[in-house]
């Protein structure tokens, strides 16, 4: 019988058994930690467990700072400035911030992964991060109402003083494509929009897309319509008192945290 090398996985994944409070300042704890071995077979890519590359992963989960909410957590401006173990092994090496930040429905929390290529020293005990985690956070959203769309290429309303101009209408069997261009400091602040008919039944939108250059966006809406009306009316949710922070973080932290 051939005896398969096992190859040692740690993978702690659960939230923190706390509650986490309110405070002034926005918080960055660390929510799990991930570790994985050595992959197997072809060029050690066959067999990966959890299907993950072998290194290191935290997840921190960002607590808003009283009555604000998080709009956006920003993995591109996102760093780590240390990042090692207890036996002095760095782990920067191909750190990576993404797995696509989360937020939660009210806004309180945000949820980001970092990641190394790097495992920690098979005797280390803890680990030890540093970093900053880059987040936009409002104070409350309002509505925003254009009564008469007309879906006419071509068509230019204003929103606070900012156009949304009608770039493309079409209406094929899946539905109907709807193209808006809208200016880039109206899309930095809008959290949603939504679509009526002109009996006011609400128009599902069933998937979304966005291209964006220089000062504009050019918004993608597939909408469960059959054919292109008239016009549409439409809501708009923008955040108020928008806000970036740099939020400092240090974590300290054993295996079994």
């Amino acid at each position: 019988m051939r005896t398969s090398r096992v190859v040692a996985v740690v993978l702690i994944s659960l939230l923190l058994p706390m509650i986490l409070m309110g405070g002034d300042k926005p918080t960055v704890q660390l929510a799990g930690l991930r570790i994985v071995g050595s992959g197997q077979g072809l060029n050690g890519t066959e067999l990966r467990a959890f299907h993950q590359q072998s290194g290191m992963a935290l997840a921190l989960v960002v607590e808003a700072p009283t009555n604000k909410k998080i709009v956006d957590v920003d993995d591109d401006k996102c760093s780590l400035k240390e990042f090692t173990d207890d036996r002095g092994h760095n782990l920067l090496d191909g750190v990576d911030w993404g797995g696509f930040p989360k937020v939660s429905e009210d806004g309180r929390f945000a949820l980001i992964e970092v990641t190394s290529k790097i495992r920690p020293s098979k005797d280390a005990v803890q680990i030890h991060a540093k970093g900053t985690v880059h987040l936009q956070v409002a104070g409350s959203a309002v509505t925003e109402h254009i009564k008469n769309l007309k879906l006419k290429v071509g068509t230019k309303v204003n929103v606070r003083k900012e156009e949304i101009q009608v770039m493309k209408v079409q209406a094929e069997n899946e539905g109907l494509t709807l193209v808006l261009q809208i200016s880039r400091e109206l899309m930095d602040n809008m959290k949603d929009i939504r679509f009526y008919t002109a009996n006011d039944d609400p128009v599902e939108i069933w998937g979304r897309g966005s291209f964006t250059f220089g000062n504009a966006s050019q918004m993608e809406y597939n909408c469960d319509i059959k054919s292109a009306p008239e016009s549409l009316r439409v809501e708009i949710d923008l955040w108020q008192d928008l806000e970036v922070l740099n939020v400092p973080f240090e974590i300290k932290s054993g295996l079994g945290f």
